[in-house]
């Protein structure tokens, strides 16, 4: 993200906690304990959201890290599915992080595997309370992943990691 100069700059971190500020309302709401008449009467039990973080890998997984350190610890049933998370990304990585390691499932789809297919097949499942995918979507596949979630009643996350040059 770029800004003009005529403006005082603002720091990546500082965005990010504003942006988490924001959600915590959303996120709140994946962390409170969901009756099962609820998940049936509520249309919104499944949905997608994407975050796009800029920057050096590593660094874009110490953004990520306290968003998936919260879903970690939703209260809600299931698992919370990281499918082909980049490489650093471990069980060691995860607890490191303070995540819960015990909670979380990592994916990585075998050699000649649809990615994208097996996110949205993950999602319809069900078992997950979340699904984390790494994928570049266009619109279309943003809406496949939001009916997969819907059907499976749980939650889309796509996490757009985009490298620049200056932060490498």
């Amino acid at each position: 993200m770029q800004y003009r100069q005529s403006h005082p700059r603002i720091e990546q971190a500082e965005l990010f906690h504003n942006a988490l500020m924001a959600s915590r309302s959303r996120l709140e709401s994946l962390t409170t304990p969901v009756s099962e008449e609820a998940l049936t009467n509520n249309e919104d039990a499944g949905g997608f959201s994407e975050i796009s973080l800029n920057g050096a890998p590593r660094h874009c997984l110490q953004w990520l890290a306290p968003v998936l350190r919260e879903l970690s610890q939703a209260r809600t049933p299931g698992w919370l599915t990281l499918v082909d998370p980049p490489e650093a990304v471990s069980h060691g990585w995860l607890r490191q992080a303070g995540l819960d390691p015990w909670r979380i499932l990592i994916v990585r789809s075998k050699t000649g595997m649809d990615s994208f297919k097996l996110t949205c097949e993950l999602l319809r499942l069900g078992y997950s309370h979340t699904v984390v995918s790494w994928h570049q979507t266009s619109q279309q596949q943003a809406a496949l992943l939001e009916n997969a979630a819907r059907s499976g009643s749980c939650r889309s996350l796509n996490v757009r990691m985009e490298s620049t040059q200056a932060a490498a």
